[in-house]
């Protein structure tokens, strides 16, 4: 649900990101590829638990204004694909948002964040319910009744401090089962719990620690000496002991990320000398921290840990590794927009001049409010984007820390190109080499479309032209049983049949030698067929044959070398065609055979059991079957039935001549038996 309007106590800000609505939304109102901002933050609740909320920002041009804030609890979180992400408040939303991240990563990181809050969340709220649930355990001792409330406390602190020392020895001994009885009756009696691991369980070696001290127009560097067991909590002590800085005014980043007091410095990633982390100073105002406020804890501070007179804090500095003792006068004049003495002073006294500020180097963050280096392109704590109107001074010299930066940006990109040159080389051979290999294996295993049975990777073949797979056997049936010259892809479904062809490297890599000289013959048959002007040679058995002109009336064979008449359409080499002619007729006249021959084929066309072809009008015969049939000399495809020929000029396909057999659903004949 989303929270009154009552200001919620101080939330530390665990993560933020940039989303984008995949989808308009009407609760809250808001438009499609709406541009976001999602912030997770934590800060304390009872029990020694956390609260967690969740909040929707305008992002971009609207300046970050706040959308709606959302308890944790009341959160339904999916994770729909890499960069797509669903939302959904109980109770308050009929419908969830749908988010789109525009990296992979950085949806990634904020789902590592939100899912972690999400088990946090739901361990609070299982624990809440057991302790409702559990009866007391054994070793609870009852209050009599009849003791009055101090002996009741007394007593009711000793069984908690017993509960507590006991779960201590539980964990440190691994007993699982005593521990969870403790936890159980400590939950029971809602005790307030600060659990530690021991320092002995951390190294035991100092660190001196580099940090880096910022505030709203300023910088400088100190050195700080502490241990891998130091909090976070006890770290703004240190530095408010050492250096006059109040924990309120304190926001510590290591590792870019935002830390909590409660953590240890250890957890992290401080591990040896040099560790880097930032240390960012509020103004006492934007801390609300009052003056009074601070007066006390000074007192207190001075009262409980007093420095000796001469005394030096171990590891301080500020800019350098020597380090000596450094007041907070000194580092006011680095970290002069502080100012925690006028500002803190202002009621009590009158405000007296002051030498102006330094100009402000470097572009705020929209989000955080971090100043970033001019040339840096996001920010450096939230990875914001850097404002598209802000341009870098031209007086501006970076120092040495943003010239090592932009160096590494610089060597980065190189090795980037680099990568990329080198990965596009590398394509380019695997392409080239592939290329002059007659057949494309599969690289997965696939189902071949034809024969439906499993193919292993390498053992199929991909069609370079339209990259269908097929195994090779069926490949290799299809070009066997082919009756064209070009193999189409046999790739066929209910809407769609390829028009791509296998390429003659392919063809020939599929079928044996033998095979391939017979695709090529019927391929050579098939040319001739289809050749208008086409001769075959007249000597028997010959496969020789021409496409010859009107001015030509020759053909020598290639094959057999024979002379053939184009006129004659016969080879009569040393005679001419009148003398040729003569000689035939005048054998046909005396040859009784060749005229008992003549006159049956003639009765077998009058019959209706032969026909004249109508190409070259040989007498061609039908034995049984369908209404198709082929002449033998010239290969035309003829139509039984309506004697004349199956298809129109441009053979085969073409409906604007020949028989016309089912077009528009009509038979070419009363008798023809449609199989053709």
């Amino acid at each position: 649900m989303a929270l009154p309007g009552a200001a919620p106590p101080p939330l530390t800000v665990l993560t933020s990101v940039r989303a984008a609505l995949a989808r308009a939304s009407r609760r809250p109102p808001l438009p499609a590829a709406a541009a976001l901002r999602l912030q997770l933050s934590a800060g304390p609740a009872p029990a020694a638990q956390r609260r967690f909320r969740l909040e929707l920002r305008h992002d971009g041009a609207a300046g970050g204004a706040p959308i709606a804030e959302y308890d944790l609890k009341d959160v339904v979180y999916k994770v729909q694909g890499p960069r797509s992400h669903e939302l959904l408040v109980l109770g308050a939303w009929d419908e969830p948002l749908l988010l789109s991240f525009e990296e992979e990563r950085e949806a990634q990181k904020w789902w590592t964040i939100v899912s972690s809050s999400l088990r946090e969340v739901q361990k609070a709220f299982e624990s809440a319910l057991a302790a409702e649930a559990v009866p007391p355990p054994a070793g609870a001792n009852p209050i009599p009744e009849d003791q009055g409330p101090e002996e009741a406390l007394t007593m009711e602190l000793r069984e908690k401090e017993d509960l507590a020392l006991h779960l201590t020895q539980a964990i440190e001994f691994g007993d699982e089962e005593e521990a969870s009885r403790c936890a159980v009756a400590l939950a029971r009696h809602q005790a307030l719990l600060s659990i530690l691991l021991r320092d002995s369980a951390y190294p035991p070696e100092h660190i001196r620690m580099k940090v880096g001290v910022e505030d709203a127009t300023s910088s400088a560097s100190i050195t700080l000496l502490v241990r891998a067991h130091t909090t976070i909590a006890a770290l703004k002590e240190q530095v408010f002991r050492e250096y006059g800085f109040h924990p309120r005014v304190q926001r510590w980043i290591i590792g870019q990320c935002l830390c909590l007091d409660e953590r240890s410095v250890f957890s992290y990633g401080i591990r040896r000398d040099g560790d880097p982390a930032f240390l960012y100073l509020l103004s006492a105002r934007a801390a609300e921290l009052s003056p009074q406020r601070l007066e006390e804890d000074q007192a207190q501070l001075r009262l409980h840990s007093p420095l000796p007179a001469g005394s030096t804090a171990p590891g301080k500095g500020c800019g350098n590794e020597a380090g000596g003792k450094m007041d907070i006068g000194d580092i006011g004049r680095y970290l002069d927009s502080l100012q925690l003495g006028d500002t803190l002073g202002a009621q009590a006294k009158p405000p007296s001049p002051s030498p102006p500020s330094p100009e402000q180097s470097g572009w705020p963050c929209p989000q955080c409010t971090f100043i970033n280096k001019p040339t840096r392109p996001g920010c450096e704590m939230c990875s914001g984007a850097r404002p598209e109107d802000y341009v870098v001074p031209s007086a501006h010299r970076p120092d040495e820390r943003e010239r090592r930066r932009l160096q590494r940006e610089q060597e980065e990109m190189r090795q980037y190109q680099q990568a990329l040159e080198a990965e596009r080389l590398q394509n380019l051979e695997q392409l080239l080499q592939l290329e002059q290999e007659l057949l494309v294996p599969n690289r997965e295993a696939l189902e071949c479309l034809i024969c439906f049975q499993r193919v292993p990777p390498g053992e199929g073949v991909l069609l370079r032209e339209c990259l269908h797979s097929f195994c090779r056997e069926c490949l290799r049936q299809v070009i066997t049983f082919s009756e064209e010259p070009s193999v189409a892809c046999p790739y066929r479904d209910d809407s769609y049949a390829c028009s791509s062809h296998l390429q003659e490297r392919e063809i020939r890599a599929l079928v044996s030698p033998d095979e391939y000289r017979r695709f090529l013959e019927r391929s050579l048959v098939l040319a001739e067929r289809r050749s208008h002007n086409s001769f075959h040679c007249r000597t028997p058995d010959c496969r020789g044959w021409c496409i010859y002109e009107d001015s030509v009336n020759e053909f020598r064979c290639p094959v057999c070398q024979a002379l053939n008449c184009l006129l004659c359409k016969a080879i009569h080499e040393g005679r001419n065609c009148r003398q040729y002619q003569d000689d035939l007729e005048l054998r046909a006249r005396n040859d009784a055979a060749a005229r008992q021959t003549s006159a049956m084929l003639q009765t077998l066309v009058q019959r209706g059991d032969a026909m004249h072809c109508p190409t070259c009008l040989i007498v061609v015969q039908k034995k049984d079957g369908c209404d198709w049939i082929r002449c033998a000399v010239c290969q035309t495809e003829i139509c039984w039935v309506t004697k004349g020929p199956r298809w129109g000029p441009a053979g085969p396909g073409d409906t604007s001549g020949g028989c016309r057999c089912n077009v528009n659903g009509q038979k070419c004949h009363p008798q023809c038996q449609n199989c053709h």
